[in-house]
């Protein structure tokens, strides 16, 4: 009985995070609702921490490299939240044991940014734009095991462009994966949409 009902709880998980991305991804291409000044250093930090005990679980190191400024973006925290969660949730999955997870910040007179890298499996340079488009997941099989609907980088690469940003990717295959989310910085003169 406690397995099955172990079995129907990672089930029922699975299915909440699937709805969440779908409903995510719908509002594709709206304007983002909630819009404040926010700085995002206290943000990542706070995710970092958030993501300590599934890293330590997995017997990987997270490392934080936080900006020494505040990082202004005028954004939808919350949107922001998912999309570095998302970031930090796929390399905690695709690292191997042992390894180190680095998250950075950062930022220029026009832009802030998030780094997430990973020591993982990497991406072969074919499939740099495909990570990005939705259902892709790479392993078929381990995807489905694991229950990955591959919306997660299409919802991390929708959220940067909502706000007028982009999301990179600097990977090899079989040398690790950094993903860069770049936001406008407040007083920049990018416009929100």
């Amino acid at each position: 009985l406690r397995a099955t009902a172990e079995v129907v709880g990672r089930s029922a998980e699975r299915m909440t995070t699937l709805v969440a991305d779908l409903l995510v991804y719908a509002r594709h291409g709206v304007r983002p609702t909630r819009e404040e000044e926010l700085d995002l250093a206290p943000l990542v930090a706070e995710l970092v921490e958030d993501f300590e005990a599934s890293a330590e679980a997995r017997g990987l190191a997270l490392r934080s490299e936080p900006s020494a400024e505040s990082l202004p973006a005028c954004v939808d925290g919350p949107a922001v939240r998912r999309a570095v969660a998302n970031l930090l949730a796929n390399a905690v999955r695709l690292a191997p044991e042992s390894s180190t997870i680095s998250v950075a910040t950062g930022g220029d007179a026009n832009e802030v940014w998030i780094a997430v890298a990973d020591e993982g499996p990497g991406i072969p340079e074919a499939d740099h734009t495909q990570v990005f488009q939705r259902f892709w997941r790479g392993d078929h099989a381990r995807a489905r095991e694991e229950g990955r609907s591959g919306l997660g980088l299409t919802i991390v690469r929708q959220i940067a462009e909502s706000h007028g940003g982009r999301v990179d990717l600097e990977s090899d295959d079989g040398r690790g994966s950094t993903f860069t989310l770049h936001l406008p910085r407040v007083g920049s003169g990018e416009t929100v949409g």
